[in-house]
């Protein structure tokens, strides 16, 4: 192998995620979508509340039960979301488990720190530079990659 080869070798296995990689890139996908159902679930519920005041106060002198059928729709689409959101925390606590297994055998404290605040808790990048002392830059372009060199150094034995 000439050296261009093994250069462009190199380059693309800093490009490629490894496999720990790709486990907290999941877990935050993860997180990310699960946030984003309770969010979908609340909205539901506000606009079946707001559905049931109007819609009652219009029906007072009796109704065709058209109404109910507007609230019970939300409520259904609720229970829709809510058996969805079952398996994905099912998920999510199988990868926070392997997450947190990986992040353990962490040395460092502030590595440690940083990777349980993304990757566990999905804290944002500026929240975990504040809660460190450190800019957003220093967290992310210095002490995440030494973090994840650190881990892949490791490896994934669990």
């Amino acid at each position: 192998m000439n050296m261009i080869e093994r250069i462009e070798k190199k380059e693309r296995k800093k490009r490629e995620r490894t496999k720990i990689e790709e486990i907290f890139f999941q877990t935050s996908k993860m997180n990310t979508q699960i946030d984003a159902k309770l969010q979908e679930i609340e909205y539901w519920r506000e606009f079946a509340s707001k559905a049931n005041v109007v819609f009652s106060a219009a029906g007072r002198g009796g109704g065709s039960g058209k109404n109910t059928s507007k609230v019970e729709k939300c409520a259904c689409k609720i229970a829709e979301i809510e058996e969805s959101l079952k398996d994905d925390m099912g998920a999510l606590i199988a990868l926070k488990e392997k997450t947190m297994s990986m992040i353990e055998k962490v040395n460092v404290p502030e590595y440690k720190s940083l990777l349980v605040q993304r990757y566990i808790c999905g804290k944002k990048w500026e929240d975990i530079a504040e809660s460190m002392g450190y800019s957003y830059v220093h967290t992310v372009a210095r002490l995440h990659p030494k973090a994840l060199e650190i881990i892949n150094g490791i490896g994934d034995d669990g």
